[in-house]
């Protein structure tokens, strides 16, 4: 890589301080300009020797050079130093974005590797009502004090809808009247399946996939819930993941099944 400043090449700078001598020159000019023979004392080379590599870094455009009587003084370039300024920043700069991307490749590389949640729940209950229960009823079950937009203001929301078709969203109405989606349905087969784009809290393209399965048993349904399209957040899906790990414990395992129940009492 070269980067001019005021027509001087930074090749030029680099390879003039790849010599030891050279840059204990430049150190010494660091502590203010100096005339050869004061440069030379300080030295384990021959004054000609000094003036050489003086030479070597005028003509690269770190030093300046001033007649003073009979005596040359030698100074630091700024010009030369802002070439060499801006070629390390230019440097830094580049490195820093190598390390920014193969940070988000690596954060989302271990996204893509992280498994689908499995969660799953037998209610004595058929197919149709479970899946009913489950997506038609969901406003009625579903914990909105700690899992909702409102309560991240310690709030409830004033409505939670859930549009019963394939491209319709689950979406809550906030008291201030504000709205906000959490998911969009893709499958809606009721009795067999219900599978959402779910997004709730962010924007859609971070959507997650969530497919909840209905099959019979013999003794009511078995619902399996499965959580999969982590890489879809980023750098944050472990983190998160491992919130919908345990939330799903509670809102399937605890809130749908204590919902169930109750229908079933209320029923019979």
């Amino acid at each position: 890589m070269q980067l001019t400043n005021s027509g001087m090449s930074c090749d030029a700078i680099l390879s003039a301080l790849a010599d030891p001598n050279r840059r204990a020159i430049v150190d010494q000019l660091r502590q203010g300009p100096a005339p050869v023979v004061a440069l030379a004392k300080t030295m384990p080379i021959s004054r000609p020797a000094v003036s050489q590599h003086l030479k070597v870094l005028t003509d690269a455009g770190l030093l300046d050079c001033e007649q003073q009587g009979k005596r040359r003084v030698y100074r630091l370039s700024q010009t030369g130093a802002a070439a060499l300024r801006d070629y390390v920043n230019t440097l830094w700069d580049d490195a820093l974005r190598a390390f920014s991307d193969h940070a988000h490749l690596k954060a989302r590389e271990a996204a893509m590797s992280l498994d689908p949640i499995v969660k799953t729940l037998t209610v004595p209950l058929d197919p149709q009502h479970a899946f009913e229960l489950f997506a038609s009823d969901l406003p009625s079950w579903w914990p909105v004090a700690t899992h909702s937009i409102s309560a991240e203001t310690q709030d409830t929301p004033k409505e939670v809808v859930v549009e019963p078709r394939v491209g319709g969203k689950i979406r809550e109405t906030k008291r201030d009247g504000s709205i906000h989606d959490w998911a969009t349905i893709t499958a809606w087969e009721p009795g067999a399946r219900l599978a959402l784009n779910w997004y709730v809290g962010r924007s859609e393209s971070e959507a997650t996939f969530i497919d909840v399965r209905f099959e019979a048993q013999d003794n009511g349904t078995r619902v399996t819930l499965i959580h999969d399209g982590w890489a879809a957040l980023g750098a944050p899906a472990p983190q998160i993941r491992g919130g919908y790990y345990t939330g799903w414990d509670m809102v399937l395992g605890e809130c749908f099944q204590r919902h169930c129940l109750a229908h079933l009492a209320g029923v019979s």
